[in-house]
This record gives structure tokens, sequence and C-alpha cells, in this order.
């Protein structure tokens, strides 16, 4: 494989990707490999332990005991194939993060050096940056995700009428006092959370909107041009997702709801009793505050992007990918309540004429920074 000539990061993190997913490829036939021999001797130096002959015929313990070093010395036989195996993976893995590397303002990345055949892939690296780029990745490779353009073309667009009954169903996720408010924020058109966060969203087209910018109902225009790239309005960060029942989806508004009117009588006084001049309002519902649990919200997020440098990198891929029309870009299934290190709902809120209207609620890992703890606001 020829190294890219530009400083694309984009180009660069996609090629990073794609060696190291082969090179764990590799190694996760070598293990299966060895694992299939290591049961095999099992299985013959257990039949070979049941056999009963007089030790001047056949030594049984002798044989069994061969047949296990020879089951070892294969196993150790592997390592080492696989050690050299990969060599030209990191090799190029290791000069691709060298171009990286001054590319986020970063000094020269160390040589590589000799380690012993079983050391772990990312321990193949020199510490630091390129060791702690290629553990991020791997962080990612075992559950990732993806889609080519050509899948993602395939993915239908959820209809009006699939979010027109999730909405009506949300009913049963808000008390009696609440219902009517409840789901007349989520119907009004000024409101979204449904049509891009609703559980009428398929888990395929939350990957499409991450991966490939599909808007998962079709307002947003999006199509392949003639060149073969993506071309898109839509716009997602490195992670998508929503809730997965119309109940879920009422339970951080209850709780903005039930805090209003204990606040202030309602959620036009409340808001506008702690806002001056302000037109929009981002808050955070806690996941504790919203009785938001496990298994209420699904989507993805980006695979391999646990540092603002990873981070930055597979937008930067994604954009590579899209210009292409193909690329090495990668998502992983994610619960944000249950992951999260502070879960729970960004609402955003936008001031009108008529008062305060929902723009968006959706499910998030932790607070966002533009975001006002709901506890915090006013």
């Amino acid at each position: 494989m020829a190294l890219p000539s530009s400083t694309d990061r984009g180009e660069l993190r996609s090629a990073v990707e794609g060696l190291l997913r082969t090179c764990v490829e590799v190694e996760r036939g070598t293990a299966d490999m060895v694992a299939r021999i290591e049961q095999r001797v099992r299985r013959v130096t257990g039949e070979l332990a049941a056999v009963r002959l007089p030790a001047h015929v056949i030594d049984v313990a002798a044989l069994a005991q061969e047949v296990d070093g020879v089951g070892r010395g294969l196993g150790g036989d592997l390592d080492g194939l696989l050690a050299e195996a990969r060599q030209p993976y990191v090799t190029q893995i290791h000069a691709l993060l060298a171009l990286l590397a001054p590319l986020h303002g970063l000094g020269p990345v160390a040589p590589l050096t000799p380690v012993a055949p079983a050391t772990s892939l990312d321990g193949l690296f020199p510490d630091g940056f390129a060791r702690e780029y290629v553990a991020d990745l791997l962080a990612g490779v075992h559950r990732g995700a993806t889609l080519t353009r050509d899948d993602a073309t395939g993915v239908a667009t959820v209809l009006q009428r699939d979010a027109d009954e999730a909405i009506a169903a949300s009913r049963a996720g808000f008390t009696d006092d609440h219902r009517s408010g409840g789901v007349e924020l989520l119907a009004a058109d000024e409101c979204h959370a449904v049509e891009q966060h609703g559980p009428q969203i398929p888990d395929q087209a939350q990957l499409a909107r991450l991966l490939w910018l599909k808007d998962p109902t079709g307002e947003w225009p999006w199509h392949v041009d003639p060149s073969g790239a993506v071309v898109t309005e839509h716009w997602s960060g490195p992670a998508t997702g929503g809730f997965t029942s119309p109940e879920a989806m009422a339970k951080p508004l209850q709780a903005l709801l039930e805090h209003a009117r204990t606040a202030a009588g309602g959620l036009d006084a409340y808001l506008t009793d702690n806002t001056d001049d302000e037109t929009k309002v981002a808050l955070h519902i806690s996941a504790e505050q919203a009785d938001l649990r496990a298994g209420d919200a699904f989507g993805y997020r980006a695979a391999g992007a646990g540092t603002k440098t990873t981070r930055r990198d597979w937008l930067a891929a994604r954009k590579y990918a899209m210009r292409r029309g193909h690329g090495q870009v990668y998502g992983v299934p994610d619960d944000p309540i249950a992951s999260g290190d502070d879960p729970g709902a960004t609402i955003i809120l936008t001031r009108t004429g008529n008062g305060w209207r929902l723009t968006t609620c959706y499910p998030v890992d932790r607070q966002r920074p533009s975001t006002i703890r709901l506890e915090d606001f006013g």
C-alpha cells in the first residue's frame, strides 16, 4: 500500500483505520488457528490418558507429553508467523502516524523498536501519540459497524406518519396534568425532536446519518453526484441516536414540565422569568431527574474517537469518504444512558411570538458545554 502523499487528515486517518483493521483480522485468524490446535491437542492427550497399556509396549505418559509439546511448538511457531505478518502493517501505520502528528501540532513520532512477538498490537508502537492513537482506534474495532455509500443510498426515508404515531403514543409517558402540554410541545411545527430522535427511526437510518450525513426524514437534500461523491445539506456530529420508546421520549419533558410548574406555575412563565433577551434556552436534564434508564436510548457514536485528536480525525475521515464515495469510517452501537458518565437529555427551546416552543430533545452521555443544568437554571 502506497502512503498518501497529501497532508489531508481525513485521508491519513482512513488509511490508518484500514491498515489497523486488516492487521486485527490477521491477528484474529491466527488466534483462532492457535485455539483450534490447542483444542485438538487437549482432545488427543485426553484420549491418550485413557489408554492402559504396559509401559514396554507404549509409554502413554511420554507420548501424551510429546503430543502436548508439538502442539505448544506449533502455537509458538504461529505466534512468530503473526509477528512477521503484521510487521509491514505496523511499519506503514507508524509512517502514517508520523505524518499525522505534525498536523496536530505535535513533534516527531519516536521510531519503532524491537519488541517481544506476543506484544499487544498497540504495544508495538512507541509511547505517546502513536500508541495512544492506536489504542483508541482498537477500542472500537471489534464492535465497529459501517455502511457503504450504496448501503446508505438504500436506507429508506422515515415517513412523517410514523413520527405522528410516535407523538401520539408518547401520551402514555406523561402524567395527566402534563399530557396535553407535553404532546403539544412534540407536535409543534417548530419541533423536530421526534422526527430526528424518535423511536420510529431504524438503527440503519441512524448509522447512515452518522456515517454519510443522510437525514432520516429526507427533509434535508442528500444525493450522490456523477463523480460518486455524496452531497448533503444535513449535519451530525460524532454521535447520533434517540429514544427507544415513546414513553422514554416523554420522560425528560415530563421532568421539565413538572419542575417548571413547581417553580413558576408553568413552562412559559418559568422560561420567561429566567431569561432576559435570550431567544433560545438549552437545558441538560440528568438521567436521574428524568428517570431515564439503560435501554431508554440507542444510537451510534464515532468509532475510535475517544480523544479530541481522534475525534477531529474521524470527522475529517468522514468528510474525505463523502468526497470519494467510499472510505474507512465506522460507528459503534451505543446506549448513552448506560455508557455515559453524566447521562441525560438535551432540551432546546426557542422563544416565539406565541410563547416558548420545543425545538428538539435527545439523549446524551454527558452534559454538553452549550447547555445549562436544569437545577442551575434560574
